[in-house]
């Protein structure tokens, strides 16, 4: 089964909207959020309207942050967060609030299917550790993050697509063959997914996965999906609780 695996919306609900319709054209059959899909973005809300109806919809920092409050966030990132906090207490009719904050209050730090482990920032910190392309140096940490996985764990948090292997390598997308990573037997991998709505590799298209689990040939397809860039950009700078700097950053990819 084809599954598409998202993170890291950030309220970009026209960066969403694209990579639903991309992942439709896939055929993905279904559908796992790996958390992050508020904060920094104007369109909160909406975007909780479009999981709902995912198969999981896991916790990310942003979703601790908004429930149990923002103290370690950097002013622009609190400040986002308080508005959407605000935001969705008052937007909406009184079935949409109840239906969004309903997702918000159940949502769990991991999924696991079979051997495949699914879960925000790492196995280690479910919504908090960041996992960089440089960590391949740290073999400590990569050590231990590895002792975690059963085979493959997907995560986002960071932005940066890509693949990690015990060999203490990281391959960025655009370094596989057709942009996938073919998942060998026994192999363990941490694979981060990128960002749908706030990527920061340098590429400004949104970045999801298809997961093909395919027991004969299981296989990762990283997706770039285009999308009106600036039509989330000019909303953020309309916004006055939105630091501009959250629009200038989608359009360089950073």
């Amino acid at each position: 089964m084809i599954q598409g695996l998202i993170s890291d919306i950030h309220g970009n609900y026209a960066a969403l909207q694209a990579v639903i319709a991309d992942m439709e054209q896939q055929g993905a059959k279904r559908i796992i959020c790996l958390g992050d899909v508020v904060g920094y973005g104007p369109h909160p809300g909406e975007c909780l309207d479009l999981v709902q109806s995912c198969g999981a919809v896991l916790m990310g920092n942003h979703e601790e942050a908004l429930l149990f409050g923002a103290e370690n966030f950097n002013p622009r990132a609190r400040r986002a967060i308080d508005w959407t906090r605000d935001h969705l207490k008052n937007d909406g009719t009184e079935e949409e609030r109840k239906r969004r904050w309903d997702i918000l209050n159940n949502l769990k730090i991991h999924a696991k299917v079979g051997n495949f482990l699914f879960t925000h920032a790492s196995p280690r910190q479910p919504t908090r550790e960041y996992v960089m392309p440089r960590d391949v140096k740290n073999q400590a940490k990569m050590t231990e993050i590895f002792s975690l996985i059963p085979h493959c764990c997907f995560v986002g948090h960071t932005h940066i697509p890509g693949a990690f292997t015990p060999d203490l390598t990281f391959t960025h997308p655009k370094e596989m063959w057709g942009n996938t990573f073919f998942i060998e037997p026994g192999q363990k991998a941490l694979i981060n997914i990128g960002s749908v709505g706030q990527p920061r590799d340098g590429d400004v298209r949104a970045s999801y996965v298809l997961l093909d689990d395919d027991p004969e040939a299981p296989r990762v397809v990283y997706r770039r999906v285009r999308y009106d860039v600036d039509k989330t950009a000019e909303a953020i700078f309309a916004n006055p609780n939105l630091d501009n700097y959250l629009g200038e950053r989608l359009r360089k990819g950073r």
